[in-house]
């Protein structure tokens, strides 16, 4: 009976520490040099280690586990979850730039995470944007897309997995 109150207990104490919104956000900017979307997407960290937890099979704490093996399973969970794919499927490299903390949340009881990474965008291209969708049923993603000549929101959900991207230039 003490094993189950314990259990009831810690499991409430978490269901009120986890926040109610499942979104992430993200600003990518089409760079005409590069051909590359350079992304900044802000993630509650939380919704990140839970991610990777799954994935790795292992503990993963932004604060505790070494931030080479951290980004390391960062940019394995993006190459699945944030794809780039051209008119034939094929899918474009996702190069990691890196990571830091979202400054206006780092008090509050739900710190976020801002991930910069850059892809490619090839002709035709697609984007896949299932981040935390294999965690949360009513995960939102929102994408702010920036081009020379376009200004674009998207909405990615469970349902609504992918959108096309309009032509860079």
């Amino acid at each position: 009976m003490r094993v189950l109150l314990a259990i009831f207990y810690f499991l409430g104490a978490a269901l009120v520490q986890a926040h109610s919104v499942h979104t992430s956000t993200a600003e990518a900017e089409y760079n005409a040099q590069t051909k590359k979307l350079e992304v900044s997407l802000t993630v509650f960290v939380s919704d990140l280690e839970l991610a990777l937890i799954r994935q790795s099979e292992r503990e993963m704490r932004i604060d505790k586990t070494p931030a080479a093996e951290f980004d390391a399973q960062i940019q394995v969970y993006l190459a699945k979850t944030f794809v780039v794919t051209d008119a034939a499927g094929k899918v474009a490299k996702l190069e990691w730039v890196g990571r830091e903390m979202d400054a206006a949340s780092a008090k509050s009881g739900d710190p976020a995470v801002v991930l910069f990474f850059e892809v490619g965008v090839p002709e035709g291209a697609r984007l896949q944007n299932t981040v935390f969708c294999d965690l949360f049923e009513d995960q939102i993603n929102l994408l702010s897309l920036q081009t020379a000549s376009h200004k674009l929101e998207l909405q990615f959900t469970r349902d609504k997995r992918s959108n096309r991207l309009v032509s860079p230039e």
